[in-house]
């Protein structure tokens, strides 16, 4: 029992440093790696290589449980008919429930998978780009089809504005420690400056 508590907690553990509510990521597909899981233009969901519509907000679950995954230009990932959407938030338990995804470790051994709360034998999987909600049939296929790599989206200060940077963190990796790199090479450069 106790060996069992313990891995549970390293488990959490594991994937909450993955992700954190307000954080802004994007995730990008184990078997298509040049993709992400995108809005489309019609509110669908899909993987794709445009590099639009591929950055979301991570939220507590909208039914109180899980997380949910808010765009950042509105709305939330939510299942409809099996298919994966994006539509605007409502204030209805059905939405709630099709929005909200529990996360777990890869099933392809890297990355997340996320499993639908209300359909809890279903995770997330894109099958012809586009994502959907299904059972595992077991194969290796199926399992890298339901497994995304969760990449922070960061906001670095760059000559008098802003642009973005988007930076994977492996094992072992944080974002203190990117930002004390980020520091020393700063640094580093002042001092060529001179």
């Amino acid at each position: 029992m106790k060996l069992c508590l313990a891995l549970l907690v390293l488990t959490c553990s594991a994937l909450s440093a993955e992700l954190h509510i307000g954080q802004k990521i994007r995730l990008r597909s184990v078997n298509y790696p040049n993709h992400f899981v995108s809005r489309l233009s019609n509110g669908r969901v899909a993987i794709s290589d445009s590099g639009v519509g591929n950055e979301w907000i991570v939220r507590r679950g909208l039914v109180g449980t899980g997380i949910s995954l808010e765009s950042v230009t509105g709305g939330f990932i939510r299942h409809r008919n099996y298919q994966a959407w994006v539509d605007p938030q409502i204030n209805q338990d059905l939405y709630r429930k099709d929005a909200s995804f529990t996360v777990e470790n890869g099933a392809a051994g890297r990355g997340i998978t996320l499993r639908s709360v209300n359909y809890p034998r279903h995770t997330l999987r894109h099958s012809g780009y586009n994502l959907w909600i299904n059972s595992s049939n077991g194969s290796d296929l199926f399992r890298n089809d339901s497994s995304f790599i969760v990449e922070p989206v960061q906001c670095w200060k760059w000559e008098g504005g802003y642009r973005l940077k988007t930076k994977k963190i492996g094992k072992g990796g944080s974002l203190e420690k990117m930002k004390k790199e980020k520091k020393i090479r700063d640094k580093e450069e002042i001092k060529k400056e001179k």
